[in-house]
């Protein structure tokens, strides 16, 4: 199986680049072929909101020339997507928002009963840290995911992992033991919805 993660940390060596690393070894491990995209070391621009995209029927299109379309074809070539990244203000850190954001160019018709994404069937991952508890915390970016992914683009979402307190001495194991727990539950055959 392909797996392809995508940090949206700013730092390459933070809390979250080490929870996806351990991650990434279990799947390697299982025999998956892994490929990471770091967004921070990307250029990718904000959407400007030109609906360019919309009108090109022949696939997913963007009038910006940056590396946006080209992690997107990495992704369309994924069996599995995981999305991690450290909590900023309850959300995605910039450099993540800025790819999301982009993500519309991937979903025909939007919000009409015929809307379909290049994504559509995708499995995907969610892996966010955070240094405060999940309760009032990290639950808003989990609705926020099931929005974007399973209602606009339609994937099939694996699961949504939180390793809260990052700054806690014990975050190694605890990342640890979540990355044991989505390396199995992506070789699994199982999506949740």
């Amino acid at each position: 199986m392909r797996v392809v993660t995508i940090l949206g940390s700013p730092k390459s060596n933070g809390n979250t680049a080490h929870a996806l690393d351990m991650l990434e070894t279990k799947l390697a491990l299982q025999g998956h072929e892994v490929e990471r995209i770091h967004v921070a070391a990307r250029k990718i621009n904000g959407c400007t909101g030109c609906n360019a995209c919309i009108h090109d029927k022949e696939g997913p299109d963007c009038v910006q020339e940056d590396d946006a379309m080209s992690c997107f074809e990495t992704m369309i070539s994924a069996d599995v997507l995981v999305y991690a990244f450290p909590l900023y203000a309850f959300s995605f850190p910039a450099q993540m928002k800025s790819l999301i954001d982009r993500h519309y160019c991937l979903v025909t018709n939007a919000g009409l009963p015929n809307q379909s994404s290049v994504l559509e069937g995708k499995r995907v991952a969610l892996l966010v840290t955070c240094s405060d508890p999940v309760e009032n915390n990290a639950d808003i970016i989990q609705t926020a995911f099931d929005r974007i992914f399973l209602d606009r683009l339609r994937c099939s979402i694996v699961g949504k992992y939180v390793v809260a307190s990052s700054a806690a001495p014990d975050f190694d194991q605890r990342a640890s033991e979540m990355a044991k727990i989505i390396a199995g539950e992506i070789a699994g055959s199982h999506a949740l919805s």
